[in-house]
């Protein structure tokens, strides 16, 4: 009788924010990041539920596997860029707003600035630069010319950073 017993996984008893970080780590550091968090996903309901959390998605590291997939599956990469970018993942935002800014030519900075604003809030310094540049080009209003700043000053100040650290280290 006791053999028939089903044992409860080690998984589904990590506490749901635990989970939760445990699978945007594996989304953000995996070279094979959708295969990974598939194979997750098969191991419960519960992780089922963890990798479809937005947080996970936030941290999938589309580098790893942007150059294959956008050749092998371009349909399959198209669905995954834009479900990427509704949860907020910056690297999916950035090529979203890209797309929107020049491939799509929309002239409305406010319109093709979106995505690159969203992925400069989460942090992404080529987003935030690319929108910095259509935003003073646009020069709509002074809410935009605002928002240039404070993208151009995000881009700065990662800048100093980098050459602040370089110099501790002796590299500059």
């Amino acid at each position: 009788m006791e053999a028939r017993r089903r044992h409860r996984s080690s998984l589904a008893e990590l506490p749901i924010d635990l989970a939760i970080k445990i699978a945007g780590r594996l989304a953000a550091t995996s070279e094979r990041p959708m295969d990974d968090l598939r194979a997750l996903r098969a191991t419960c309901r519960r992780m089922l539920r963890v990798c479809g959390e937005p947080e996970v998605g936030q941290r999938v590291a589309l580098g790893w596997f942007a150059d294959d997939m956008s050749w092998d599956d371009p349909v399959g990469y198209a669905t995954l860029v834009g479900r990427l970018t509704k949860v907020g993942n910056s690297e999916a935002c950035f090529l979203t707003g890209m797309e929107v800014a020049f491939r799509k030519g929309t002239p409305l900075a406010s319109v093709c600035t979106v995505e690159l604003q969203r992925a400069a809030e989460f942090g992404h310094n080529l987003a935030a630069y690319v929108a910095a540049i259509l935003l003073y080009r646009a020069n709509d209003d002074a809410v935009s010319d605002d928002a240039a700043r404070r993208y151009m000053r995000q881009v700065e100040c990662e800048e100093e950073a980098v050459a602040v650290s370089a110099a501790s280290r002796g590299d500059g």
